[in-house]
């Protein structure tokens, strides 16, 4: 469960990476994230270099990579050592969690990805758990993300109400018995039953 925008694609022209990666900058920074600029390479090999911007664009978010591949794929922070070592048989999926930041940051990073789409990936795919992506429709990933935090609240309040003794805590049966009931009375209530 969260609000989670998933993303992959190959830039259209390796050699306007560097312009790329100005622009990324320039548009985090007048969306008030911050960006860094990530070089990286092989160990046996220090051709294959995985460039491109790292962005945070707000506190509760993850950061989103916009790292790109020797081959131009954009690559997620977790694969940069696969990229250096071998090229990918297709686009790695990469993704960005944004549901314990603002509605605000969110939208700012559906429309730095749609400006990358429009000048420099057109072939990027995008899916938006919150359906702004898709929608533009700020009612929606409102309620999506208000639908999710009532649920955490929800389940926290749960977990508080339905604690353990120190001793079943110990227990790792007792506590995945426990959570799951907890998370049905969750569901039950989100429900409205």
């Amino acid at each position: 469960m969260g609000i989670t925008i998933h993303y992959r694609g190959t830039i259209d022209d390796m050699g306007r990476v560097g312009e790329m990666e100005d622009r990324a900058v320039d548009l985090a920074s007048a969306l008030g994230g911050r960006a860094r600029i990530w070089r990286s390479c092989a160990d046996h090999d220090p051709k294959r270099v995985v460039r491109g911007v790292l962005i945070d664009m707000e506190p509760g978010h993850e950061t989103l990579s916009l790292l790109v591949s020797p081959e131009g794929q954009l690559t997620p922070l977790i694969r940069i050592e696969d990229a250096e070592k071998t090229p990918f048989d297709k686009p790695p999926g990469c993704f960005v969690k944004t549901q314990f930041g603002s509605i605000q940051g969110h939208i700012a990073i559906v429309h730095l990805l749609d400006a990358l789409r429009q000048r420099y990936c057109s072939n990027l795919e995008v899916s938006d758990e919150g359906e702004y992506y898709e929608t533009r429709d700020v009612a929606k990933l409102t309620q999506k993300m208000r639908l999710l935090a009532d649920a955490m609240e929800s389940f926290a309040d749960g977990l508080r109400d339905h604690g353990l003794t120190d001793e079943a805590a110990e227990d790792p049966e007792i506590v995945a018995s426990r959570v799951q009931r907890v998370a049905m009375l969750v569901h039950r209530k989100m429900l409205g039953g």
